[in-house]
């Protein structure tokens, strides 16, 4: 006969004979069994419970939410009595015979818990106290029963530990690898190339990495990306910060299209601090989730995280708020150089650029964070959209980018073309050619502009496309027969291409006058005066000599 079946015929003899010693009838009024409705606990051996149970749930849905939390540990298969243990202590047997709840003896508890705890302890978590094995009967007796569990005896040796650590350490925390030829990843996301580090989420009924394993990323990527994001943040911080300083210095010298370039400075002054951030606070406290109190997975709704929805509500905003500007810086170099409007026609329209620049990434902002589209990046460790969902990243992000690239693009083009014809009129009609040079200056001016904005963001957009033309096969592990793994190159372009606009900002503002206007701030800080022009006398006449 089966094991199992035997340990529940004998519990239930022992059913009947407490019934008859203590005169209990069959039914107490007031409770009765009812059918397993967990599919994980259905097919035990016994299919019936009673609830509420010995933790307090009042309902199978509430002790079947709780149960939930140990699928992880399930998946890892710490013990094998481990699903069998969990099932009697949240859908413990029932018979109508007696009035008692018939779960594990402690014995099981006490196996399950010595084979279970490490793998706990390595992911600092400890053992549930609600699951306390002295809540558990010693042994099954005629006074009193409990389930010793299938195939169980109680010098049964200890299983070698089904994860092994890498001796890697990352915010502190030691990464656990798991371990043996057989797979105990959720049943859910085998599909998924390193399947055992991923976790199944019911929230949102897909699968996530675990943090601190490894998905599509090396641990060595994910280190080396740390580094390179801390150095060109901390440089685009430092080159807008004085783009904006210089600006405070000196407020009424920037006008349009110049002006575009401050409040294109102060997007990305604001998008670099959103890195700085991230790498201050940690992966796990900005991208990473738990249900209940499974192992920290890759978040994939970052309104459960304040520190996610921070980072992504500035890294979105800004971003997107610093590519419409670069339209708007487009659009006023087309109007003042290609159509020659001059600086007061252009400024009679800040209020409209503000309006646009400010308002649609807000919109798009607000409507990601109510259908909660915010995810974690795994390379990188912060909250974005699309990181984990294709749909999400081509509809909010690549389509938006190529949008605006599309339309400054068109500006910038214009803009060459009614030089090129001002500059024809100018030499055509004979002017001098001091005019003539200041509008060739004014082209390469324009050229340079156009190279160190348009090309980063074509980078940006090239990456994006990189990343969602090959991202399920990443996730799956094959293409065409291959392994196929994300390149960490053009993870890293991608980022220094989105920080790079920033970072050379402020060589458009760096000039004699931005000296001079320094200088100014100098004598008033010091309470220095400024050199007077210096006096010589030749002859009884004097003449004034500026130094």
């Amino acid at each position: 006969m089966d094991p199992l079946k035997s340990s529940l015929l004998v519990v239930a003899i022992l059913a009947s004979s407490v019934a008859t010693v203590h005169g209990q009838g069959f039914r107490k009024k007031g409770w009765q069994c009812e059918k397993i409705n967990a599919p994980l606990c259905s097919n035990m051996g016994y299919n019936v419970t009673r609830i509420p149970n010995m933790l307090g749930h009042e309902t199978q849905k509430e002790a079947e939410v709780q149960f939930k939390q140990f699928l992880p540990l399930i998946n890892f298969n710490c013990a094998s009595q481990l699903q069998f243990f969990l099932c009697s202590a949240y859908f413990p047997m029932c018979t109508e015979m007696v009035d008692v709840l018939i779960t594990s003896c402690r014995p099981l508890c006490e196996y399950v818990r010595k084979q279970c705890l490490h793998v706990l302890a390595e992911f600092g978590i400890p053992w549930p106290a609600k699951l306390n094995c002295t809540k558990f009967l010693e042994r099954n007796d005629g006074q009193r029963m409990c389930m010793t569990g299938p195939n169980f005896t109680e010098d049964a040796s200890p299983k070698p530990p089904l994860i092994r650590s890498t001796g890697i350490k990352q915010n502190g925390t030691r990464t656990v690898t798991p371990a043996g030829a057989t797979y105990t990843g959720s049943e859910e996301c085998r599909k998924f190339k390193n399947s055992v580090n991923y976790y199944y989420v019911e929230s949102t009924r897909s699968c996530a990495v675990f943090c601190n394993q490894e998905g599509i990323f090396k641990t060595s990527d994910k280190e080396t990306m740390d580094k390179w994001m801390a150095v060109w943040s901390i440089l685009c911080l430092v080159s807008t910060l004085s783009v904006l300083c210089t600006f405070f210095v000196d407020t009424v010298r920037f006008k349009y299209p110049e002006r575009s370039i401050i409040w294109l400075a102060l997007c990305y002054l604001l998008y670099s601090i959103s890195f700085i951030v991230r790498l201050a606070a940690g992966r796990e406290a900005i991208s990473c989730d738990r249900e209940y109190n499974t192992p920290k997975f890759l978040i994939q709704d970052g309104r459960r995280n304040t520190g996610c929805a921070v980072v992504f509500l500035v890294q979105y905003f800004f971003s997107m708020a610093a590519t419409i500007w670069w339209v708007i810086l487009a659009l006023t170099w087309f109007l003042a150089a290609g159509m020659k409007w001059g600086y007061e026609a252009i400024g009679s329209y800040s209020n409209l650029f503000h309006v646009i620049a400010w308002s649609l990434p807000c919109i798009k902002t607000i409507f990601i964070f109510i259908t909660g589209k915010i995810d974690g990046d795994e390379l990188t460790g912060l909250c974005f959209v699309g990181n984990q969902d294709l749909i999400a990243l081509a509809a909010f992000v690549l389509g938006p980018q190529f949008t605006y690239l599309i339309i400054g693009t068109l500006f910038l083009i214009a803009g060459f073309v009614g030089l090129f014809r001002i500059r024809a009129t100018v030499q055509r009609d004979g002017n001098t050619k001091s005019e003539t040079n200041k509008l060739e200056r004014l082209i390469v001016r324009l050229g340079i502009f156009a190279v160190f904005s348009t090309v980063p963001a074509t980078a940006v957009i090239a990456c994006y496309f990189y990343e969602y033309a090959n991202k399920e096969y990443w996730f799956y592990g094959k293409r065409d027969n291959r392994i196929a793994e994300p390149n960490l190159s053009i993870f890293m372009l991608k980022l220094f291409m989105s920080l790079f606009v920033g970072t050379i900002s402020g060589i458009w503002i760096w000039s004699p006058k931005t000296l001079q206007s320094w200088k100014k701030v100098y004598y008033v800080l010091t309470g220095k005066r400024p050199p007077r022009p210096q006096t010589q006398r030749n002859g009884g006449h004097s003449n004034e000599t500026t130094v």
